[in-house]
């Protein structure tokens, strides 16, 4: 009997970013979610969580579970708690371009970053694997990506210039790291900082030169490599 194929994004990022040796978060039964939620979950989700689980990546980038804390899951955000922050946000603000979940064609919330950027699905596509990701960045505003979640992640892995989001804080590939709240602990228990390598990153890049005029952040790491970050942060902005 043939295995199931792994969804492409997710084949490569295993390739890119080491899973954890125990996901956390990954659903036993998805047809049991799908009945809950009412909608199932795009494949590549499902196989992120399979392989990943919840986590985060450099301590920037936090995926949610679909799991929560009625079904024992108290180790990180979740797409319930955050899809109902969204929910109350619409309910604020009334010019937001999208619905939110339960609405029909509703967002839904998968993720979130440190700098206040939220992560979610536009479920208007009948079909969850054509389901686009939609970024509200800090200020509001809303931007649409015509691919997956899993893409997401694979190409905030790439060269930062060609990412769907700009930060000097994901290093990328293959620099990052993904950690869920168990490698955490474990780390912590063992007298170590489970974020600990970021900071030889910062000291690596603190020859960093800023061009107010063009707005980059030229970054040199320890390799000799240099790479230029557009709308990057000032270096005395780093951590």
């Amino acid at each position: 009997m043939n295995e199931p194929m792994v969804h492409f994004a997710v084949e490569r990022l295993s390739s890119l970013l080491v899973p954890p040796s125990k996901p956390l978060g990954c659903p036993p039964d998805w047809g049991s979610v799908a009945e809950s939620w009412n909608v199932a979950f795009p494949g590549d989700y499902r196989d992120f969580l399979a392989v990943y689980g919840a986590g985060s990546i450099d301590d920037y980038m936090e995926i949610a579970t679909v799991l929560d804390s009625s079904l024992g899951f108290e180790q990180g955000p979740t797409v319930s708690g955050l899809t109902e922050v969204a929910r109350s946000l619409h309910l604020e603000n009334s010019d937001w371009p999208y619905p939110v979940w339960p609405e029909a064609g509703g967002l839904i919330c998968w993720g979130v970053t440190v700098d206040y950027a939220v992560l979610y699905w536009d479920t208007a596509n009948s079909d969850p694997d054509r389901w686009s990701v939609v970024v509200r960045d800090r200020e509001g505003e809303f931007t649409r990506f015509d691919f997956g979640m899993a893409e997401f992640v694979l190409r905030m892995l790439g060269p930062s210039g060609e990412r769907p989001l700009s930060s000097p804080r994901l290093y990328g590939a293959p620099k990052s790291r993904f950690l869920n709240r168990d490698d955490e602990k474990r780390i912590k228990a063992a007298g170590g900082d489970p974020w600990e390598y970021l900071e030889e990153l910062f000291e690596a890049n603190e020859e960093d030169e800023y061009d107010e005029d063009e707005g980059l952040l030229i970054v040199y790491y320890s390799d000799g490599g240099k790479e230029e970050i557009p709308g990057g942060t000032p270096p005395e902005r780093h951590g």
